[in-house]
């Protein structure tokens, strides 16, 4: 299965591509972005909304993000050409008695706005939804943003990573883990309303009270978010909640928040401190697997009994590859496909 295969599977879920305080700073220019190896211009409409569009007048290919919103349309700087949220000419300055052609048109693109953040699909074929931000509206939870980062990773493996349990013996010894017990345990792992879900018990440690760490319940909805809700151990509860929004292969740009119901009078930023330490923790290895683009060819890389998230969640990736190919609609139905995972088989690895 090629790495084009999986990235034309990915077009067809909604992707964060900048927060609404990055779109609004840019104003009145477009923001441009890049999601999926394609150039964006996104920008705040007014009237019409958020616009997304190709990045490139094809009048002479001037990106239209370093142009400017103009009467509810994207303005040119070069020529003064003006595109509409659908991608059609509004107007040619020089001009102005028209006619415009009828091939002065380019590609735009579905946006929304949820959790701070602008979402895009760029293929609308599919019915599929945004992945769940369950703190998001519970009153008694404290949102905190964590800051974006860009890691030289794919989204996938960049989720992988997320939940490699076998990883935070060795990786973060202290902090999430303890390099005297390596063994994870192994979850029941299960597929619900569109997400892999799994229980995981972390081993006896001493941490800090701002830590997010204590029995864990973790939400996947496919294919690129995060969702860990924290039991700790004094009653309170928090959750780190994450997407990785496809650059292109073989690179990522992550959202993130920390919540918590307790607590809230604190210095937010050492609630971030944590998971700040687990990044740090994190990059060196994560942003130095070769290639950085995550394969689905089975037998690519080795893996054993105690990989059975990652397992699990490839596996699902490569039903998706599977379903893309016989049509959109059978994508959204392998998203859907409720089941219990109760040994991943070896041809799955």
């Amino acid at each position: 299965m090629s790495t084009a295969a999986l990235s034309e599977v990915l077009e067809l879920f909604w992707h964060p591509v900048c927060t609404v305080e990055e779109l609004r700073a840019a104003a009145p220019q477009p923001l441009g972005i890049q999601l999926l190896g394609q150039r964006l211009a996104v920008a705040d409409l007014g009237e019409p909304g958020i616009g997304v569009v190709a990045d490139r007048c094809i009048h002479r290919s001037t990106r239209l993000s370093v142009g400017w919103v103009d009467d509810g349309a994207f303005r040119c700087g070069y020529h003064g050409w003006r595109w509409d949220a659908a991608g059609r000419c509004v107007e040619i300055p020089s001009m102005p008695d028209g006619p415009i052609p009828p091939r002065a048109c380019i590609p735009a693109y579905e946006a929304q706005l949820a959790y701070g953040l602008v979402w895009v699909r760029l293929d609308g074929s599919a019915d599929t939804s945004l992945p769940a931000c369950p703190a998001w509206d519970d009153t008694s939870m404290k949102v905190v943003a964590g800051t974006p980062y860009t890691w030289p990773v794919g989204a996938p493996r960049r989720v992988e990573n997320f939940v490699d349990l076998a990883h935070f013996a060795w990786v973060h010894d202290g902090s999430l883990g303890r390099r005297d017990e390596p063994v994870p345990p192994l979850p029941r792992i299960r597929r619900e309303a569109g997400e892999l879900r799994f229980d995981y018990e972390p081993p006896d440690m001493a941490t800090d009270q701002t830590a997010l760490f204590g029995y864990s319940r973790y939400r996947m909805p496919v294919p690129l978010t995060v969702s860990i809700d924290f039991d700790l151990a004094d009653g309170a509860h928090r959750n780190l909640w994450m997407t990785a929004s496809p650059i292109d292969d073989g690179s990522c740009r992550t959202f993130w928040y920390v919540s918590r119901d307790d607590r809230h009078d604190e210095d937010d930023a050492d609630h971030l401190a944590f998971q700040d330490l687990v990044l740090r923790e994190d990059e060196p290895l994560v942003t130095n697997q070769d290639p950085p683009s995550l394969s689905l060819e089975p037998g690519f890389e080795l893996s054993v009994r105690t990989d059975r998230v990652s397992i699990e969640y490839r596996r699902w990736l490569r039903e998706l590859v599977t379903a893309r190919a016989s049509g959109p609609a059978e994508v959204a139905a392998a998203v859907a496909a409720d089941r219990v995972v109760v040994e991943a088989p070896m041809e799955a690895r």
